[in-house]
């Protein structure tokens, strides 16, 4: 507005200027014509004849205020011949102004009034420069400051022409440019308050509109902060109709979308924290620098190490078991790779994948790593179970196979032959029904699908009868059976097949592996009223220390037993069938000293009355 309020006071100055300026000139040119006919009409008089414009005195008189100027007639030399208006000048001795002759030394006159002034003298300086073009038969315009009015003024200057177009005078019209400016500052003082009341709208306008824009930009801002530090309950508050209303309201639906997402990854990530937390095996992330970023519970146990696992120890273990190399390996190839290391008595296996993101970019790598030596432990314990089986049918197949070869072959002559060879394929057979037995008995065992019966079980009878079934055994070795109750058992609820089962296991291992006359001893008692005690004492050969943690594995036999007609199964079933009746045994043994087994079977002991 000041730059348009500037430009157009200086096109309204520029305008009233030239304004002036083009209505003087008219004003001039019309008095030149006046002035050419009067001054047209004096040429041939002699030089010492009066002014040839005394008889236009009386309209000069007016010229003041038809042209608003100041009004001076020249003769064709420059020299002023009438002056209009209030002014000192040279009298004519008519008592109508104050006249001087300031290069004539003519007499002083005296008078006041308004009139005209003849022979006034040469122009002013600023009114020469004007007069020397008009003379030159040219119009031309001047505005400067005059010396002789005291103040700025617009002097316009016409030549006067005679009949042949000869220049014989000239019209300079002076204007004060006070006039012109009262009105250009009038116009200036209206431009600068209508300027400041703009700016004071302006600015009350701004400072409202400011409030009304920022007040909820900074209600968004603070809520923008909120987000960014967790708070998705942040809003804005906002409930306008425009823009800002529309915006307030997407950030508030963007903090509520997010607060939900972020829940609902928070939720994800519980779940897959939890899920991880519960896997047996050893979980490791890495980054894309191949350092350990997170782990999970189970992989401290598994590598032998106290919780918490720091990522120091996992990378400084890792080195050791030479992963890094692995990892570099996988994170070239992007394909999953399984490698299996030995730590401390542990078998184990890494598996190690690759983390691809949609971009097919490698992110990092996973690896899982998992405790395989129970699972190498069984898979010895199978091959080893299967050879033993393998063997322990081998032989008897191949004596039967032997003597029907021979059968066949007809090497047997006599009969005496024939039933000797029969009796020998009958004992083979019953070798390997009972072995065919205590395998699917173990296997019973084993599986779990063998179920307790309850009966009423007097354990005296159970041992007395028991002990009768191997006694002829017993008698083969002259080994003497005894046995001795510390205290009454009383009677209890359990499977008397299964004890007695059991108890037949222990006798008849202490009876084979002891020498001949020697003697086994059976010892019970009942402790804390709730439990059965059962020791077997023998003076066999005893057990070496090293063979003792293997005695319960399937087919196993001692040294002192190779030569046995047993099939090795005998303790398995016994640890089967302890387990199953929620039992425990410790075993006490030393090469030619004997063997001292102690069974604790936790039964239900049955009242008097309960028996009755």
């Amino acid at each position: 507005m000041i730059t348009i309020g500037a430009l157009f006071m200086q096109l309204f100055k520029q305008y009233a200027f030239e304004s002036r300026e083009k209505t003087m000139v008219t004003s001039a040119r019309s008095i030149a014509a006046m002035a050419s006919e009067v001054m047209g009409n004096s040429v041939g008089k002699t030089a010492g004849s009066s002014n040839p414009l005394r008889g236009f005195g009386g309209y000069l008189r007016s010229l003041d205020t038809i042209t608003e100027s100041k009004v001076w007639i020249t003769d064709n030399k420059g020299n002023p011949a009438v002056i209009s208006g209030r002014m000192q000048g040279q009298g004519m001795g008519q008592g109508r102004g104050f006249g001087y002759g300031a290069r004539q030394g003519g007499p002083m006159g005296s008078g006041a009034g308004q009139g005209i002034s003849t022979n006034a003298g040469p122009l002013p300086p600023e009114a020469e420069r004007v007069i020397q073009d008009v003379l030159q038969g040219q119009e031309s315009t001047s505005e400067s400051f005059s010396s002789l009015y005291h103040e700025a003024t617009i002097t316009v200057g016409v030549p006067i022409f005679d009949h042949q177009h000869k220049v014989i005078g000239a019209v300079l019209l002076h204007t004060p440019v006070t006039g012109i400016t009262s009105v250009l500052n009038k116009a200036v003082g209206i431009l600068a308050v209508s300027l400041l009341v703009a700016l004071l709208l302006a600015a009350a306008l701004g400072v409202m509109y400011s409030i009304l824009f920022t007040r909820p930009l900074k209600a968004m801002n603070r809520t923008a902060l909120e987000i960014t530090k967790g708070n998705y309950q942040a809003r804005t508050g906002i409930t306008r109709d425009d823009e800002l209303g529309q915006l307030g309201n997407s950030l508030d639906l963007l903090a509520r979308e997010l607060g939900s997402t972020i829940n609902q990854l928070f939720q994800e990530k519980g779940k897959l924290k939890d899920i991880i937390s519960s896997i047996s095996e050893g979980i490791i992330a890495f980054n894309i620098n191949l350092e350990p970023v997170s782990v999970n519970f189970a992989l401290a146990d598994i590598m032998n190490r106290n919780d918490p696992y720091s990522l120091d120890d996992i990378d400084r273990d890792l080195q050791e078991l030479e992963i890094k190399s692995k990892l570099v390996q996988v994170m070239k190839t992007k394909e999953t790779l399984q490698i299996l290391r030995t730590r401390s008595d542990k078998v184990l296996r890494f598996t190690i994948s690759p983390i691809i993101d949609k971009h097919d970019t490698i992110t990092g790598c996973v690896a899982s790593v998992q405790d395989i030596s129970e699972n190498e432990r069984l898979e010895q314990l199978r091959r080893d179970f299967v050879a033993n089986v393998s063997h322990e049918f081998r032989t008897p197949l191949t004596v039967i196979r032997g003597y029907l070869e021979a059968m066949v072959d007809g090497t047997l002559d006599s009969r005496v032959d024939f039933q000797q060879t029969y009796q020998k394929m009958l004992q083979e057979t019953h070798g390997l029904e009972r072995l065919v037995k205590d395998l699917l008995e173990l296997s019973q065992l084993q599986s779990g699908k063998i179920s307790i019966s309850q009966e009423v079980i007097h354990f005296p009878s159970l041992l007395e009868d028991t002990i009768k079934n191997l006694q002829t055994l017993a008698d083969k070795k002259s080994i003497k059976l005894s046995y001795s109750i510390r205290e009454e058992v009383p009677p209890f609820m359990g499977d008397y097949n299964r004890l007695r089962q059991l108890i037949i296991i222990f006798l008849d291992n202490a009876i084979t592996h002891s020498p001949n006359n020697r003697g086994v001893y059976i010892e019970t008692n009942v402790e804390d009223k709730n439990a059965l005690i059962l020791r077997i004492k023998d003076e066999g050969y005893g057990i070496a220390a090293e063979q003792l943690p293997h005695i319960w594995e399937r087919f196993y036999k001692g040294d002192q037993s190779r030569n046995s007609k047993g099939t090795g199964l005998g303790l398995a079933i016994a640890k089967a069938l302890i387990e199953l009746l929620e039992g425990k045994i410790e075993i006490h043994s030393e090469l030619n000293q004997g063997t001292r087994v102690t069974i604790k079977i936790p039964l239900q002991f049955l009242s008097s009355s309960m028996v009755e």
